[in-house]
């Protein structure tokens, strides 16, 4: 027999937190037993995380400070959608504002949530026959070195934990056959 459903939870009251980088809002909830709780909630529109393959079949990543654990870290290249751009519009600017590079063809295979306390939807793409095009350029605030890294070498760096964005790469990898026997 399975579990009863726990139920859902009802808004009850909802605020402005803060505004910067990100937007917190803070939510009061009622819960199924009518007890409330007041969460922080990191909201926000649409992101994507795009896994870049090049024609010659390396991989892009940014190596950038990151400011929450104060140290560098390779990501894959991403960031928020503007407007009512797609997410393979948002995919392809944000490859080629921070890598300079230009996809042959991109396809979003998934989404996940940022994380249990955000209503952001972070998308995840692969672009496929990446050709260089220009040189970065990085946001206000924004500094990185590009790298070009192999499918094991890109694996490892996932498995260790210093790579940003490890479910989404994950997700990609599986979705190019890159998973299986490894």
């Amino acid at each position: 027999m399975e579990p009863a459903d726990p139920g859902e939870w009802r808004v009850v009251a909802d605020e402005p937190a803060y505004a910067g980088w990100v937007t917190v809002r803070h939510r009061t909830f009622e819960m199924p037993d009518g007890s409330r709780s007041q969460w922080d909630i990191i909201d926000g529109s649409r992101t994507v995380a795009v896994v870049a393959r090049t024609t010659t079949g390396q991989f892009l990543l940014v190596r950038q400070f990151r400011p929450g654990p104060q140290r560098m870290l390779d990501e894959v290249p991403g960031g928020y959608s503007h407007g009512d751009e797609t997410i393979e519009q948002t995919a392809a600017r944000e490859l080629l504002e921070e890598t300079g590079y230009r996809a042959g063809a991109i396809t979003v295979v998934g989404s996940t949530w940022m994380t249990a306390n955000a209503s952001i939807e972070r998308f995840v793409a692969v672009a496929e026959d990446c050709v260089k095009v220009a040189e970065p350029s990085f946001d206000r605030d924004e500094y990185g070195r590009v790298l070009l890294v192999d499918a094991a070498d890109l694996l490892t760096l996932v498995r260790s934990g210093q790579l940003t964005d490890q479910g989404v790469v994950y997700r990609a990898l599986d979705y190019l056959g890159l998973l299986s026997g490894s």
